[in-house]
């Protein structure tokens, strides 16, 4: 797969929309008209609460949930929705890695067959060369070549995970989107797996999809943030404004609990109650519930995207809670 020049966009997703179908109850609309772009060789980090819809916008991009509405776009180069399948994606460029490193491995196959096995689907290749593609590849991720004949069940969690992205790098892919990737490992075995990412998309030239809950991975390896709420895009922009001075509510709630990440800090707001429930979610802006700076505007009609303040926010309020928490107060 060809690489992308620095600076031209990698993927462009447009007012895509995934809806999941629920017996005896209503459709979940776990995506809901999010857009967004990703530069060339850039990380967008993805964050929200469990249920906000993070894979599954991922799973969308990569072919593995039907989209019911939207554009997925790699290269300028528009993909098939509703049926794109995850080979259409593969062979645009995407690839993912996920989060179960085990379960995602053929247990009966030897570690070289599962890193080339991309590369015969997509090439049709077979004989030595697989062996020895499989041999570079497992190089570059800081495994020796004895690891080649071994079985999953013979390697660490934090070895399972290198032979995963050894796998998606097999297929040449200039897209890869990492669904909680290193959420099961242990911190130093986590930090040698975001190094490792770090020096392979400089190497390689890739951009990065980096579905995640661990805001101290965002701070280390993102170039961008996005934040999704039940399934609405909130706030979106580069890591350093939005990470260190967070402007939609519910980004200061979550950017808040995390009281070691980088200073000075935005004041904090403390999200009320729980989340609603996605197949219903409230009407207006779907954070209303919870928000403590919430008006009868807020109840009734949903934000749209905004440029304030080097990044896009969807808040009718923003100006009026940025001027109020200003001196660092705390809701």
């Amino acid at each position: 797969m060809t690489s992308q020049a620095h600076g031209s966009i990698a993927l462009s997703v447009d007012d895509l929309v995934v809806r999941f179908k629920r017996p005896r109850a209503s459709d979940v609309q776990a995506i809901s008209n999010v857009s967004i772009s990703l530069p060339a060789q850039s990380t967008l980090a993805l964050i929200g609460e469990s249920g906000s819809g993070k894979s599954t916008f991922a799973r969308a991009v990569c072919g593995l949930v039907p989209s019911t509405t939207g554009r997925v776009q790699v290269a300028g180069v528009e993909l098939q929705q509703g049926g794109m399948t995850a080979r259409d994606a593969g062979a645009a460029g995407i690839q993912m890695v996920v989060q179960d490193s085990g379960g995602a491995l053929n247990p009966r196959w030897p570690i070289w067959r599962i890193i080339s096995e991309p590369y015969r689907l997509m090439q049709k290749r077979r004989g030595t060369e697989l062996r020895t593609l499989a041999a570079k590849i497992l190089d570059d991720i800081g495994l020796p070549a004895e690891f080649l004949d071994r079985y999953p069940h013979q390697l660490s969690g934090g070895q399972r995970q290198r032979v995963n992205i050894a796998r998606a790098l097999a297929a040449e892919p200039t897209i890869i989107a990492l669904d909680e990737a290193v959420s099961a490992l242990d911190l130093s075995v986590r930090n040698e797996i975001l190094g490792l990412l770090s020096r392979l998309k400089q190497s390689r030239e890739l951009t990065y999809l980096f579905i995640t809950h661990d805001m101290g991975a965002v701070v280390q390896i993102a170039t961008h943030v996005a934040v999704l709420y039940l399934g609405k895009l909130v706030e979106n922009g580069p890591v350093r404004e939005v990470v260190q001075q967070p402007k939609h509510p519910y980004t200061r709630a979550l950017v808040g609990a995390v009281p070691t990440i980088g200073k000075p800090r935005a004041a904090t707001v403390v999200a009320q109650g729980e989340a609603d429930d996605a197949g219903a979610p409230p009407p207006g802006c779907r954070f209303h519930r919870r928000c403590p700076f919430v008006a009868d505007v807020c109840r009734t009609t949903v934000p749209e995207l905004t440029a304030y303040s080097g990044r896009q926010v969807a808040c009718h309020r923003i100006q009026e809670i940025d001027d109020l928490l200003s001196e660092g107060g705390r809701t």
